[in-house]
């Protein structure tokens, strides 16, 4: 069993990067789990406690573990608990463990001039509720503000992660790219090394 996290700011392209990586994952044949991030997330999407966050995570990860698949994606795990709760990766060093084997991290990057452009665009194709949950952050300056300073915090906790992971810029969009370059870095490295290693692509 191999384990792939997606993670990034909202329009980062983790859905999209997930939809080509099921598509690869089919045509292999490979048996694989997708946790979206209706079941890492939404469910305490105002949890302040780190504490709630950690218990939730646990109960998801301990579960999936036990499933007979070749691979689980988690679309969004504990970085944005650890952003939201304002703690740190040792605050969830718990959830780490329990992922250290087999697991690669994989943030996906935007370029922060191409931030505002990107929600904008969002705006125009994802629901009401997105939208009034992304005007509640304020003004279109105030917004955009706050996804360039989410990335850069989530790229900071990088450097500390016990996990392998590895960075995708998706300024271009290239998911379909990005989704080949992840699974063949699954199929040739040993991704249950514990040591960090930033791989650029």
């Amino acid at each position: 069993m191999k384990i792939i996290i997606l993670e990034g700011i909202a329009t980062s392209g983790k859905t999209s990067v997930k939809n080509k990586l099921i598509e690869n994952l089919n045509k292999k044949g490979l048996s694989f789990s997708i946790i979206e991030e209706d079941e890492t997330l939404l469910p305490i999407l105002d949890n302040k406690d780190k504490q709630i966050s950690v218990d939730l995570l646990r109960e998801i990860i301990i579960k999936k573990l036990k499933e007979e698949k070749d691979f689980i994606i988690f679309d969004r795990l504990f970085f944005t608990h650890i952003f939201r709760t304002n703690s740190s990766i040792k605050d969830f060093e718990e959830i780490e463990n329990l992922l250290k084997n087999n697991s690669l991290l994989i943030f996906l990057k935007i370029d922060e001039l191409k931030i505002p452009e990107r929600i904008n665009t969002a705006r125009n194709h994802r629901d009401k509720e997105w939208n009034d949950y992304v005007d509640k952050k304020g003004t279109n300056k105030e917004i955009y503000q706050y996804y360039i300073k989410q990335q850069r915090l989530l790229l900071n906790l990088l450097d500390e992660t016990s996990l392998k992971y590895k960075i995708f810029d998706t300024t271009q969009m290239d998911f379909e790219n990005i989704a080949n370059e992840i699974l063949k870095y699954n199929e040739v490295a040993n991704v249950a090394c514990h040591v960090p290693t930033n791989i650029a692509p």
